[in-house]
């Protein structure tokens, strides 16, 4: 080594070598601070770290559901290139429609939050990936699980599906 100061050469080993010393120094004196060895369990202590979050402050999408819902709307409308746009919010979907779950005809319970299969959720007649339009006049009220297994069928799929029948062709 030229320089005397240089505590490495520079070849990987001495630098493997070099970060390991330095890392174990560091984990000894963390061990003499705090009493307890330092763990790279990260994803533990992420997952933790999330909960404790959560339980604080929870997500956006649960504090504002109905913003979250019509972002997403408005991002899948871009996506498939829906054919027109009206805004409007969910609850006057579901004001329209009585509250009612126009694919089991049971009625919504307001007070149900999401992700409970029975919450409230807007459902689309004719799927934005079929080519149906985010607008008011192709909207429903569905409960999230009638709208989740309806997937992207339409009415008439939907409705012979629940029936266990299969759709004409």
């Amino acid at each position: 080594m030229d320089n005397p100061q240089r505590k490495q050469c520079g070849k990987p080993e001495c630098k493997r070598a070099f970060n390991t010393d330095r890392m174990r120094d560091w984990n000894r004196r963390h061990c003499a601070k705090t009493g307890q060895w330092y763990h790279r369990n990260y994803a533990e202590q992420h997952r933790e770290y999330s909960r404790r979050r959560y339980q604080e402050q929870p997500h956006w999408r649960v504090l504002h559901p109905e913003r979250a819902a019509l972002i997403d709307a408005r991002r899948r409308m871009r996506m498939l290139e829906a054919q027109t746009s009206e805004v409007f919010a969910p609850l006057d979907v579901h004001t329209r429609d009585g509250w009612t779950c126009q694919l089991c005809c049971e009625p919504i319970d307001q007070a149900i939050a999401w992700p409970h299969p029975k919450s409230p959720s807007v459902d689309h007649i004719i799927p934005l990936s079929r080519g149906g339009a985010h607008a008011l006049s192709n909207v429903q009220s569905a409960h999230l699980g009638c709208n989740s297994s309806k997937c992207d069928k339409g009415m008439v799929d939907a409705v012979l599906a629940l029936a266990g029948q299969a759709a004409p062709r």
